[in-house]
């Protein structure tokens, strides 16, 4: 295909758009058929499908099944989180935002994303609709992976989460569309279709943090994704070099002109260069340095959380930004307020989904420790990347007696360094409410047998 533009002479041909060189490679054979690649994609499958059961228990869940259904979107697929059947792009929409709506799922620092949410939360919806063999799933997942690294590196990255869009909810939509145009066995142009017909449907503001519709991000990607892969399987099109050029996707939303793609390639594994960052506790992940130094604090001797007297949390301001609730009036602000996590660290020597729940923000413990903790942000050096180990957080807490107790915490539990165990996922999972005959299945499941998700 290509990019036309006009110039003196009439329509002038540019070759290798962003998209078709995406599609090029994963319209390949057994581009995503890669060992280490589709044992990670077992492992995100495992800890998302926890989130999504986990998540299926909010009450919001209930709430926009409700909306669901008095909009004809009943009927024909199961969904994971509730276990009732919608529509295919309902199922979606429920089983993304359920993933999603415990800040507890997945995330990646490249495109500064939670990928997982909108990928998963359309493969488990077309995975009731379709026969799918767990290796096209974990392959459909690889591709996913594969699209919102490389095109949210192509966006910039980090940048473009700091100029205030929510990526999930920008680049989200491209992985659920690459995901399902995979498990769908889509040709090279019909691939090329489904994302540039889902980068019109590409949106999300980080303004709408510590709100239900910082969760419904996470399903409406994935919904997007997954229409835009069946209209691109019925025929339909778009331009395929909506990416590039002064005016294209990657200009505008990167707010200057696009960066240089990476070219795709045979067995490239986004997945195994820059892994899956997995969560220990249910809030946004720029909390959980302070969460960690916290417990670090409350596991020592001569800690006592009613000798409290104040408490200082300094971190990096531009993380502090996403985190900087003051006093948090619902659970989705909890999860946004580092002092409300810090809190629940000190006093409870555990963070669990059960800290961001009504009862918990009743609690008088809490909010008299919670209103004793501070936060110092601090200035950081230009180019600062994503939770960047040379930026740390410390929390010093001042007791009755005199006494300052301090951790400095650079590296995130969870992340690239001090990575979840395979064990810890297992736990994690059971704890959100999955079977071990489930994660059997998820880990060590043969690839030719269908794939279905059974809670």
């Amino acid at each position: 295909m290509g990019v036309s533009k006009r110039g003196a002479t009439g329509l002038q041909k540019i070759q290798h758009s962003i998209l078709e060189d995406f599609a090029t490679w994963a319209t390949t054979p057994d581009a995503c058929s890669h060992t280490e690649g589709m044992a990670q994609a077992r492992l995100a499958i495992l800890d998302t499908t926890g989130c999504m059961i986990a998540g299926g228990r909010e009450p919001q869940i209930n709430k926009i099944a409700r909306v669901l259904l008095q909009t004809g979107a009943a009927g024909g697929v199961r969904t994971v989180a509730v276990g009732e059947s919608f529509s295919l792009s309902g199922a979606a929409l429920i089983n993304g935002t359920a993933i999603h709506i415990q800040d507890f799922d997945d995330y990646e620092t490249p495109a500064s994303t939670h990928p997982s949410a909108p990928i998963i939360g359309a493969l488990a919806a077309i995975a009731e609709h379709r026969s799918i063999s767990l290796g096209e799933f974990l392959e459909a997942y690889i591709a996913g992976y594969e699209a919102i690294v490389r095109i949210g590196q192509a966006l910039g990255g980090y940048a473009h989460y700091m100029a205030g869009w929510h990526a999930t909810s920008t680049v989200g939509p491209f992985g659920a569309a690459a995901a399902i145009a995979k498990v769908l066995h889509l040709n090279t142009s019909q691939f090329t279709n489904a994302l540039a017909l889902v980068a019109s449907s590409s949106a999300g503001l980080k303004a709408q943090f510590g709100t239900d519709a910082k969760a419904i991000h996470g399903g409406l990607a994935a919904r997007a994704g997954l229409e835009a892969a069946l209209l691109a399987e019925a025929g339909l099109t778009a331009s395929p070099g909506v990416m590039d050029g002064k005016y294209g996707f990657l200009a505008r939303y990167g707010g200057g002109e696009p960066l240089p793609a990476t070219p795709m390639q045979a067995q490239m594994m986004a997945i195994t260069q820059y892994p899956v960052l997995r969560k220990p506790w249910p809030c946004c992940a720029y909390t959980h340095r302070s969460i960690e130094a916290a417990l670090k604090i409350r596991a020592k001797p001569d800690f006592s959380a009613v000798h409290v007297e104040t408490g200082i949390v300094q971190m990096p301001e531009p993380y502090f930004r996403v985190v900087s609730v003051q006093n948090p009036e619902s659970p989705a602000q909890a999860r946004f307020c580092v002092t409300w996590c810090v809190a629940a660290a000190l006093a409870d020597g555990v963070v669990t989904p059960d800290h961001f729940t009504e009862d918990a923000l009743a609690r008088d413990d809490l909010r008299s420790l919670h209103g004793r903790l501070h936060v110092d942000a601090y200035d950081t050096q230009p180019g600062l990347t994503d939770l960047s180990a040379d930026a740390p957080d410390t929390v010093t807490v001042n007791l009755s007696d005199g006494s300052a107790l301090l951790e400095t915490i650079a590296t995130v539990k969870g992340g690239e360094r001090k990575p979840l165990s395979e064990a810890d996922i297992h736990a994690k999972f059971r704890a959100c409410g999955g079977t071990d005959e489930l994660a059997k299945h998820i880990m060590s499941g043969s690839v030719d047998q269908p794939f279905r998700f059974r809670a």
